[in-house]
Formats: structure tokens, C-alpha cells, sequence
């Protein structure tokens, strides 16, 4: 008997330990390699010294993490007015929640009822006397009806104020809604295609970019290899989608390049830095003889080429006046492509060499 019940206590113990150890399990957290990206480029366009972005806040005494990005004032006066994503980061309040929905994900009902959630928890956290000081904002790929529905049956009705946003009110605090899907199109705007589906399903889509949002691309380049390799000291997070988010910024920034005039490609690199990539005769290709050698020293003219290489840099001219002796030295490679192109130039073919023959024994 006391076997027995020692034998179903065992069993208790090892079915509980079995328990908790998928609680912890489920318990682990798991980021969306979308949202560092959303952080690095809110960071690029706010007003520089006005607001600090906070990636995550805790919402508990105990440890409670929401995918939430508070955007707190920390000076007074008025800010300048954001010259990029100003259907996000414009008109800021004190204290504004952007709740964020990357280009895998949609908006559900649940995710109206803990943005307010989120909000009041918010006010006790910080603590905020006045409500006011706090607003919400949501980024999006779209409107979900059921998401609408949801901010409905808490009272809260949107109004199209442009393309891709609309405005209401939750509860005390002020909603703006962002569909990043048709706001990218806007001038100024365009960096939000980074975090719609389209950067999944097509990266080289992106539309093109100003000066200033191809600055901010290429911060946002950084922090995505960031995401794949941790600095020293940073912890590697359990992250969604990390694969999908460093394909499509190499696929874009493929694009980007591929769209920018060859001065801007090649500017500030020197020039050996750009020959270094190309084959001596692809160097020279499309330029007349003159052109080929104009500008450049003696020396800088036959640097880096081997002897052969230098012979078939000269033009036709010179070439018909070397010595059919020297010519002999070269390689027959060499010597091939210099009848080849002497017999072009004069329009017959370049005549074949003829076998000697032994002498019969």
C-alpha cells in the first residue's frame, strides 16, 4: 500500500514538474524582428533632443512587456514639425503609445481592447494625473473590420482625415490610426513601405526615396544587421520573421542601387577603387585611343598591366609598327588577338600562319 501511494505520488510530481516546464515554455518571449526596425526609424525622424523613444515599458510590478513604443517629450517648448512619417510622429502629445502591427500580422479585436488596457496601465506606471498628456497611436498594414467593430463597441468611431489614416477617440485618449499600406505612397511618407507586407512580398518595390529617407534606409540597414549579429554585450533574441526582415532589406537596398545614376554610385570612392573591379580591356571599352591615354603619366598609363596587356592597350596605329620579331615574343593568346584586330581594322581576314613542313627523310 505504501508503495502504491508512493508510486502516485511520483506521478503527481513528474505530471506538475511536466506542467510548469511548458508554462515556461509558452512563457518565453518572442519578438518580431519588425519592431527594432519600426524603433530605429521613429528614432531617425523625430525632432533630434525633443522625444525619447522607448522601445518597451513595463507595465507591472512584475515583469509585463506589451509590443508597444512610448514616445515621451523630454524638454518643453514647441518641437519642430518632423519633415519624414508625420502621419506618425506629428502632433505628438506628452506622452503617445504607437501600438504596431507588422507586415505579417493584422489587426484583431483584442488588439483594441488592450490598447486601451495598455493606456491605463500607462497612467498608474508613469504616473500621470492628468490623461490628457496621453495619446494612442496604431500602425498598421490596414483596417480590420473586426478591429473597427471592436473600437466601436468601446465607443470609439474613426474618421478618414487622409489617405491611410483616420482619427477617433478611445476612451479619454486620442486615437490616430495609420494604414501603412496606403500612406506610403505619400510624398514623405515612403520610408513606411519598409513595414508593410509589400517588403516581404516585394522588397525591390520600395518607391523612391529623397536625400534625407535614403540617410534614414541606410541607418535602418545598420540596425537590421544588428538584429542578425548582436553587438558584444547585447542578448540574442528569440525573434519572428528575423529571416524574412534581412532578406527583404538586401533585396531593397539591391533595388535602391540598381535606381541611382553611376556618379552617385561611385561617389567617394577613389579611382584605383573602381578599376580595381573591372578587367583591363573592360577599362578601356567604348574609348577612343586618345581617350584612353588622356590625363594619365607614363607610368600610370601601363600600371598593373603585365607586358602583354600593355602591348594590346595600344592603339592599331602602334601596333602596326612593331617588329614582327618583338611580336613573336608575346603569347600566342597575344598574338592572336593582335592579328585579329589588325585584320579588322583593314577589313580582310588575318592571314592564317602556314605549317612548316619537316623535311622528308
Amino acid at each position: 500500500m505504501v508503495a502504491l501511494l508512493l508510486m502516485a505520488k511520483g506521478i503527481r510530481t513528474a505530471a506538475t514538474r511536466k506542467v510548469r516546464s511548458s508554462q515556461r515554455q509558452r512563457r518565453v518571449r518572442v519578438y518580431t524582428a519588425w519592431h527594432p526596425v519600426l524603433v530605429a526609424l521613429l528614432e531617425h525622424v523625430l525632432p533630434e533632443g525633443w522625444y525619447q523613444c522607448i522601445s518597451e515599458f513595463q507595465l507591472a510590478r512584475e515583469p509585463l512587456r506589451v509590443d508597444i513604443v512610448i514616445l515621451r517629450r523630454s524638454r518643453r517648448g514647441a518641437p519642430p514639425r518632423p519633415r519624414l512619417l508625420t502621419s506618425v510622429v506629428g502632433e505628438l502629445a506628452e506622452h503617445t503609445l504607437v501600438h504596431f502591427k507588422g507586415p505579417t500580422d493584422e489587426l484583431e479585436r483584442d488588439d483594441a481592447r488592450m490598447l486601451l488596457a495598455y493606456a491605463l496601465q500607462y497612467l498608474v506606471v508613469a504616473e500621470i494625473e492628468a490623461p490628457a498628456a496621453v495619446a494612442l497611436r496604431v500602425l498598421a498594414p490596414s483596417l480590420t473590420p473586426r478591429f473597427t467593430e471592436a473600437l466601436m463597441s468601446l465607443g470609439c468611431t474613426l474618421t478618414p482625415t487622409g489617405p491611410g489614416t483616420h482619427e477617433g477617440r478611445l476612451g479619454v485618449f486620442p486615437l490616430r490610426v495609420v494604414e501603412t499600406v496606403p500612406a506610403n505612397a505619400r510624398e514623405g511618407e515612403h520610408l513606411l513601405y519598409t513595414v508593410t507586407p509589400g517588403m516581404v512580398a516585394d522588397p525591390g518595390g520600395i518607391p523612391a526615396l529623397s536625400p534625407a529617407e535614403v540617410a534614414v534606409f541606410w541607418a535602418l540597414l545598420e540596425h537590421v544587421e544588428q538584429v542578425r549579429h548582436p553587438l558584444p554585450g547585447q542578448r540574442k533574441r528569440h525573434m519572428k520573421d528575423e529571416k524574412r526582415v534581412v532578406e527583404s532589406f538586401e533585396q531593397a537596398l539591391a533595388r535602391l542601387v540598381a535606381r541611382l545614376p553611376p556618379e552617385q554610385r561611385l561617389a567617394g570612392l577613389a579611382p584605383e577603387q573602381v578599376l580595381q573591379a573591372y578587367a583591363p580591356e573592360q577599362r578601356l571599352a567604348g574609348l577612343a585611343p586618345e581617350q584612353r591615354l588622356a590625363g594619365l603619366a607614363p607610368e600610370q598609363r601601363l600600371a598593373g598591366l603585365t607586358e602583354a596587356q600593355a602591348v594590346l592597350a595600344l592603339p592599331d596605329a602602334m601596333l602596326r609598327a612593331l617588329s614582327e620579331e618583338y611580336l613573336a615574343t608575346l603569347p600566342r593568346q597575344t598574338q592572336a588577338a593582335i592579328q585579329k584586330r589588325l585584320g579588322a581594322a583593314s577589313g580582310r581576314q588575318p592571314a592564317r600562319r602556314r605549317k612548316t613542313r619537316s623535311p622528308s627523310r
